[in-house]
């Protein structure tokens, strides 16, 4: 197999089972309830903001090491909605991930590598990513609710959910 090859069928594996300085750390515990109540939309600032997310579960990953028990992988992205004055995404910071299942609530804290702008320049501006990871009993396309909280600038916390997800398969 060549090393390009390889380096692609790494990449995902690499991804998955996070960074070498260790796990992300944890969030705090919430209720399902109190989750459930989170908007899907939320102003700040003059900003509207909404959530996206895909869940991926990934069956069976070959980890060595002391606990490499990652099987569940959430992206998430914070989008400020187009305005035309341009606003941008405030100064915020995601710091958890939750998913709402029918058996109860998992839930991920969020790693300073593991959260930046969507993309370079002016693009990038309206949308931030993280990601949550962690072990997970899930089965593909099982339907999830996704909150992720986050901290503006002030150190105020806010919570926003995705309109509806669904767990995909992943390597």
């Amino acid at each position: 197999m060549n090393r390009p090859a390889l380096a692609l069928l790494l990449v995902p594996l690499l991804w998955a089972c996070g960074t070498a300085t260790g796990p992300a750390p944890s969030a705090p515990l919430l209720s399902a309830g109190e989750l459930l109540a989170a908007p899907t939309k939320l102003t700040i600032g003059g900003v509207k903001l909404s959530a996206e997310a895909a869940p991926v579960l990934s069956a069976g990953l070959p980890c060595s090491g002391k606990s490499c028990a990652v099987n569940f992988v959430v992206p998430v992205k914070l989008r400020a909605s187009s305005d035309p004055k341009g606003l941008t995404l405030p100064s915020l910071k995601v710091t958890g991930v939750y998913v709402i299942t029918e058996g109860g609530v998992w839930r991920s804290g969020v790693a300073a590598q593991d959260s930046r702008r969507c993309a370079a320049g002016p693009e990038g501006a309206g949308c931030l990513q993280a990601v949550g990871r962690g072990s997970a009993d899930l089965s593909p396309r099982d339907a999830v609710q996704v909150v992720l909280t986050f901290r503006d600038a002030a150190g105020k916390s806010y919570k926003l959910r995705d309109n509806k997800a669904v767990v995909n398969t992943g390597p």
